[in-house]
């Protein structure tokens, strides 16, 4: 006969790297309240960063549990990917933060369609929305799905969070910039399709193919307005710091 633990397929174990993601962000989130009040710049900084890096650490974590086997080696590819760059091209060849910015954002769209998602809502993994849940809860299935099918983006507008965090002692490399940025790269390609989309509004393809692709660009509009939010929020606060 099987037993309880067995019998929930994995569900208490989910549950316990969850308790490990919490205990990581909660890390992350003193070390940055802590920054706040030591006297040191230069420690309050190194402390900053470390405690972005550590919140990093938990999404990659919360990422790993989510993702397919399959998906495994890209999530490994993007993080090989990213400590490259970081290391032998950003910080070597001093790029600003615009340069860096524009890198980080096309490999997020690039590791988007790595993971096997498309423009079609069939490929929406919604099973991710039942990881470590004995039942079907709206508000987590959502944060779990959306945080899945759009790990890539996130992971690398993350990345660049603590790049630039941890490069602001050179020149243009400030995050209120990097922001823009982000922000004017992701408005483009949305802006772009809404007037596509309203022109071809009577077309016969228009619920098969033009509005999911539209769910899609709403989807990663809101994302990306989020992390620009953040972005902003941590640039006012370190200008808000003497």
């Amino acid at each position: 006969m099987k037993t309880s633990l067995q019998t929930k397929g994995g569900t208490v174990e989910a549950q316990f790297v969850y308790v490990f993601v919490l205990g990581i962000l909660f890390t992350g989130v003193k070390d940055r309240l802590r920054s706040q009040v030591m006297s040191s710049a230069v420690d309050s900084r190194r402390l900053k960063s470390r405690g972005l890096w550590e919140v990093y650490s938990g999404v990659v974590l919360l990422v790993a549990l989510l993702f397919r086997a399959h998906n495994l080696p890209t999530l490994a590819c993007c993080l090989l990917i990213q400590t490259i760059m970081a290391q032998f091209i950003w910080k070597k060849l001093h790029y600003d933060a615009a340069q860096t910015t524009i890198m980080h954002y096309w490999f997020g769209q690039a590791f988007f369609y790595f993971q096997g998602n498309s423009n079609n809502i069939g490929t929406v993994d919604i099973s991710v929305g039942f990881v470590g849940l004995d039942s079907y809860v709206e508000a987590p299935a959502i944060f779990l799905t959306a945080l899945s099918t759009y790990a890539g983006p996130l992971l690398w507008a993350c990345h660049l969070l603590c790049f630039l965090s941890s490069q602001r002692d050179r020149a243009g490399m400030g995050l209120g910039h990097g922001s823009y940025c982000f922000a004017l790269l992701r408005s483009i390609p949305a802006v772009f399709y809404v007037v596509l989309v309203t022109s071809l509004r009577y077309h016969l393809f228009i619920w098969s193919v033009f509005s999911p692709k539209l769910l899609y660009e709403a989807m990663h509009t809101l994302i990306t307005a989020a992390v620009c939010l953040f972005f902003t929020f941590m640039d006012q606060e370190r200008s808000a710091r003497p």
